[in-house]
């Protein structure tokens, strides 16, 4: 389990107050007394009597606090519930930089949960319970995750996987049926609450008869799978989750050009490569991902790298470029478990530190965070101020924490986003 103190990334949040009237007598009692309570009480008849007030003052708020509203009163329930308003919210906070909650870490074949602030460690508890009592004795595989749905595989003892969508935030899941020709090598999410109320599930596979990977794309409104013509023959391509952007999903290559496919027409769109370091026959991406509406990478190119660059995909795709340039040096001071202990390290392990970033975080007003691993830390680091905070704690896999891994890296993270969205 991971557990630890919490920082919230975000900013204060001014708490909505309503003041609820339930007796008449009492209202006429303290306007002879209190004047000034007969106006706020007056305010408070007017907003629960208008609806279009109410809905106003319910989008500005979070799912966590939506769900338990509508406990108040059947109007609550009626309102907040509704096809309408769940859609209308889910468009209106699709690109909230307070959005991201959570990190869902996974290695197999143990997950967890870490909140990125206090007023969530319970909450991210109770959504841990939820999925576990949907697991049982099954091991979870094949997760990605995409503005607050998370696809999940359940593998059974038979070698039979079940593949379900989840909103963690709802409780509620939804079983995606898959045919029995296609061997899944990896879902991929694919949602755009700004675009559409459906979600679409990019499925990459293997094809025995043709001996090749295949696409096909499931379609949440249609309940039915289309087929791409598309193939490719790149091994690694299943060894990583793909990550959806602008319409498409990305897959990057250690080895290989990276490959993008267009959701809607199941059809290839061209994407720029990082190019592989000279003398090298393979790449070292530690990082590929989306944040702030903006496509990521990070790659180290020599392993006694502790100072690394930040790429950013061109909306136009025409190049990566430079975004943030960051250098952990002073990370060995604070932490000197980070620097490698192993007098004869094998020769996959020569590298003299060990970190992870597990999560890039960038709003609309341009912050950029990483969340970064370390062995036994997870902290959150700030590109712009240098501030660096704790999150959590993490035990390590054996006395050898450097090899045996008291850290996860990006591949084990998936971010855990507050939405009303339906699966």
């Amino acid at each position: 389990m991971v557990s630890g103190d919490c920082t919230s990334f975000g900013g204060a949040i001014t708490p909505i107050r309503l003041t609820l009237t339930h007796s008449r007598s009492y209202i006429e009692q303290l306007k002879h007394h209190l004047p000034v309570f007969s106006e706020i009480s007056s305010s408070s008849k007017q907003i629960a009597g208008s609806e279009d007030l109410l809905t106003e003052i319910f989008l500005r708020l979070p799912p966590k606090s939506l769900l338990r509203f509508q406990c108040v009163s059947k109007h609550w329930l009626s309102l907040i519930s509704s096809g309408h308003f769940r859609r209308l919210h889910t468009r209106r906070n699709a690109t909230s930089s307070a959005s991201t909650v959570g990190v869902f870490l996974c290695r197999h074949p143990n997950y967890d949960f870490l909140a990125l602030n206090e007023e969530r460690i319970s909450e991210m508890g109770r959504i841990y319970d939820r999925l576990s009592d949907s697991r049982g004795s099954k091991v979870v595989c094949n997760i990605n995750s995409c503005n607050g749905l998370l696809c999940v595989g359940f593998k059974s003892d038979d070698a039979k996987t079940d593949f379900y969508i989840y909103n963690l935030t709802t409780g509620h899941h939804r079983f995606i049926p898959v045919p029995e020709t296609m061997i899944v090598k990896s879902m991929n999410l694919a949602f755009d609450p700004n675009i559409s109320e459906d979600y679409y599930v990019v499925c990459v596979w293997f094809s025995v008869s043709e001996n090749r990977l295949c696409f096909s794309v499931y379609s949440s409104g249609s309940g039915i799978w289309r087929h791409s013509n598309e193939h490719c023959n790149k091994v690694d391509l299943c060894s990583y989750g793909g990550v959806f952007w602008k319409g498409a999903v990305h897959w990057f290559s250690q080895t290989s050009p990276f490959l993008c496919l267009q959701v809607d027409t199941c059809v290839f769109k061209s994407m720029p490569s990082t190019d592989i370091p000279e003398g090298q026959w393979y790449r070292n991406i530690e990082y590929f991902g989306e944040s702030g509406g903006h496509l990521h990478l990070i790659e180290i190119h020599k392993p006694q790298d502790i100072e690394f660059d930040v790429l950013e995909l061109k909306s136009d795709y025409s190049c990566w470029f430079v975004k943030y340039r960051v250098n952990l040096e002073f990370l060995t001071n604070l932490y000197p478990m980070m620097v490698n202990q192993e007098v004869y390290p094998p020769e996959d392990y020569n590298f003299p530190y060990a970190f992870s970033t597990l999560c890039f975080l960038r709003d609309e007003e341009n912050r950029a965070r990483a969340l970064i691993s370390l062995p036994g830390k997870i902290v959150v680091f700030d590109i712009h101020n240098g501030m660096v905070k704790e999150l959590a704690d993490i035990q390590p896999d054996s006395f050898r924490n450097f090899i045996g891994g008291a850290r996860y890296d990006c591949f084990d993270a998936y971010k855990h986003v507050e939405t009303l969205a339906f699966v």
